[in-house]
């Protein structure tokens, strides 16, 4: 029997929200929130436009879908004619960045096409990495790391949540009662973040490694992006 191959729909909301959660975490003016708002926005219609083309409306299902795309990348765009045009210094180039990271895990996990969900939530989960990392690079942790560690444990949730969303839509489709393992598997995930986090601020103060944390982040995101190559 052919299983009716579709990610699930609460770990997907899951990596979504994480996504956004990653952003958000580097975020210190306001503008940066909107253009956070905004792409959460495309989201929405692109999957209220996902569900009407499923129901059999695809002549309006799929303007809708386009329409959400189109406002899902708008928030890039909106951020930087806000804050990049005065962005001289890069300082809030680093969100611009991981702003594209959240429509393209969008895309993986409605799915567009069955085969690129795994490539476009990765892909995602790249640019929130990248945007992490600028960050720090950049501007430096300042008196207060946490949010960038915060920006990057959020990364890993949407990513984990993400491949969670597919590998369970494709195993058992989307018939299958699976919400109390996807909650679990994230909520795991997100302790062990937080742990995680908790750890990087140790050694942080206690500067341990001698390194500064900016150096510190730069080798965990290359260690990240190289970690979902090698898994594909």
């Amino acid at each position: 029997m052919r299983v009716d191959y579709r990610p699930r729909r609460v770990s997907s909301a899951i990596a979504v929200l994480a996504a956004a959660g990653s952003v958000a975490a580097l975020a210190t003016v306001s503008e940066q929130y909107l253009a956070v708002g905004i792409s959460l926005a495309g989201v929405l219609v692109l999957a209220f436009g996902a569900a009407v083309y499923r129901r059999g409306l695809r002549v309006l299902g799929v303007p809708i879908a386009l329409v959400g795309v189109a406002v899902g990348f708008a928030g890039f765009g909106v951020g930087v004619s806000l804050v990049g045009v005065y962005d001289r210094s890069f300082t809030y180039t680093g969100e611009l960045i991981g702003l594209l990271g959240l429509p393209f895990i969008a895309l993986g996990v409605l799915p567009v096409h069955r085969r690129l969900s795994r490539r476009l939530v990765s892909l995602g989960f790249a640019f929130l990495v990248l945007g992490v990392v600028f960050t720090g690079a950049v501007n430096g942790t300042g008196p207060d790391p946490i949010p960038l560690l915060l920006g990057i444990v959020a990364a890993i949730v949407a990513w984990d949540a993400g491949e969670q969303a597919i590998n369970l839509g494709d195993q058992l489709g989307s018939d299958a009662r699976t919400w109390p393992a996807e909650l679990s598997h994230s909520g795991g995930t997100a302790v062990f973040g937080g742990l995680s986090v908790g750890t990087g601020l140790v050694m942080f103060n206690a500067d341990i490694t001698g390194l500064p944390l900016e150096s510190l982040l730069l080798l965990l995101g290359a260690a990240l992006v190289l970690m979902v190559a090698l898994y594909k």
